[in-house]
């Protein structure tokens, strides 16, 4: 199946009359890399939350090319094809990396995940293990498959969680912060990673992210919120000229061409 086209349009969110997001309208092309920044409280995660399912849509609606997907529960949103990665990362610490992985073939099992992970269907679980291993090759985790999971560095942690939501076998990928916590050198690694799974896989991406420098390096287009509102759309170069994003998020350009996203007091 070829990459989605993602639309949301005039999606509002409210908790006890308090909107989180209000009348979000944005569009994602298929196969491309779309980032969603703002400060803290700006509703970036709530936005994916709505995504997902998980977060009830009070106003408008969400497409995933021709299915409505505005009030699905988070599983036949999944079934759709989107795949979903965490703030805060999610693992089984006990199990090896392997395992972690697995749990990511559960969707796509006939025998379900119980009966996989008793080894009830063989040859099924066989054919998913085979592909977790090509998976964990593609993102260098080969090394680690058999590690168990509570005792890998941070960065290591982070590439596991963006490989388990690869398992999925997802067409539109969405990423809350994948680079959050990571140096330098880890997050552009793992922002290449972002595109070549975009490239390799037929993805279409979407991604809330504070780094601004693996933003505007990855990203096709580039929404800005502010207080659950659109307050900017565009390039990463139109965003990163816009009086208003530069003020509020981005601060003075750097000798790189890089500025670094700052919450306003």
């Amino acid at each position: 199946m070829s990459a989605p086209r993602l639309e949301v349009d005039a999606v509002s969110v409210a908790f006890s009359g308090l909107r989180a997001l209000d009348e979000v309208s944005f569009t994602v092309e298929p196969g491309t890399v779309h980032a969603v920044i703002g400060p803290n409280g700006a509703g970036k995660s709530s936005l994916l939350n709505a995504l997902c399912g998980i977060y009830p849509v009070t106003g408008g609606r969400i497409l995933l090319d021709e299915h409505e997907v505005t009030r699905l529960r988070p599983d036949r949103v999944a079934a759709l094809g989107a795949g979903r990665t965490f703030q805060n990362i999610v693992v089984s610490p006990r199990e090896s990396v392997l395992d972690n992985l697995m749990v990511g073939r559960h969707r796509l099992t006939r025998a379900g995940l119980v009966a996989t992970a008793l080894r009830l269907d063989r040859r099924e679980a066989r054919r998913h293990e085979a592909r977790v291993r090509e998976i964990a090759a593609f993102v260098g985790l080969t090394a680690l498959l058999d590690s168990t999971a509570g005792r890998l560095p941070y960065g290591d942690l982070k590439r596991l969680e963006f490989a388990r939501a690869l398992c999925l076998e997802p067409r539109l990928l969405i990423l809350d912060e994948p680079v959050a916590g990571l140096n330098g050198a880890e997050s552009r690694e793992l922002g290449r990673l972002v595109v070549a799974a975009r490239e390799a896989l037929d993805l279409t991406v979407v991604f809330v992210e504070h780094d601004m420098g693996v933003v505007m390096s990855i990203a096709d287009r580039v929404t800005v919120l502010d207080f659950g509102r659109v307050v900017a759309e565009g390039t990463p170069a139109e965003v990163r000229r816009d009086p208003t994003v530069v003020s509020a998020y981005l601060g003075a350009p750097d000798e790189a061409g890089q500025g670094e996203e700052r919450t306003p007091q």
